[in-house]
């Protein structure tokens, strides 16, 4: 009688100790699946944020390059009015000289020469005056330009950094994954060899407990 309360008491231990083994085992295991799943989601969180970071650079970026393309057509533009001006104020300089050159041979007199040139004067500073406006104008574009230019040098780099982070983030969520896969078979496996020993040693208790029977019956 004695050696089967003896049996049952072994087998009570060795359950309470391996129970006790997977409990710690298991909650060991599960805060550090915790602790891996908080910095995921950690992770997740920052990439979500520098996601939308970088769009709101994407898009700055392209309305940049939107008034960058602008003010490079309007350069263009007031270039080529520009030129044009020029080419009027040379054609109306030829017309003046024409005018002197027909005064000297007498097709023109003084008085019909002067108010012709004083007209040609009028046009020819009303379109030098535009000129300087539109060169002025010019300047200012090409201010603008490298203002754009600069800002647009500044959001790239800034992608680019944003990119970069969000590689790292990306390569660092892939690693937690990973290890927080393996703690968990880790886990499984472990609570696995518990479940053995457990039921190995309740095996070995049944065991014992009939050899002590049969040796009780035998005296």
């Amino acid at each position: 009688m004695a050696k089967k309360k003896l049996a049952v008491l072994v087998l009570g231990v060795l359950a309470v100790v391996l129970l006790t083994m997977a409990g710690c085992a298991s909650k060991k295991h599960l805060a550090t699946i915790e602790g891996q799943k908080v910095r995921l989601d950690q992770a997740n969180s920052r990439i979500n944020e520098l996601q939308q970071g970088n769009e709101a650079l994407d898009k700055s970026l392209q309305d940049t390059k939107g008034m960058l393309d602008s003010a490079r057509n309007e350069t263009e533009q007031l270039s080529a009015n520009v030129a044009s001006l020029k080419d009027q104020i040379a054609a109306l300089e030829g017309q003046k000289a024409e005018l002197a050159g027909a005064v000297a041979v007498g097709k023109e007199t003084e008085e019909s020469y002067k108010i012709k040139t004083r007209n040609l004067n009028g046009l020819i500073s009303g379109l030098k005056k535009k000129v300087a406006e539109m060169e002025s104008l010019i300047a200012s574009k090409d201010t603008e330009i490298s203002s754009l230019q600069t800002s647009e040098a500044a959001l790239k780099a800034a992608a680019e950094d944003q990119n970069r982070k969000m590689a790292a983030l990306n390569g660092e969520k892939d690693a937690l994954s990973t290890r927080m896969g393996k703690t968990v078979s880790d886990k499984n496996r472990l609570i696995g060899i518990l479940a053995v020993l457990l039921g190995l040693a309740v095996i070995l208790a049944i065991v014992g407990f009939v050899r002590g029977r049969k040796k009780t019956a035998a005296v």
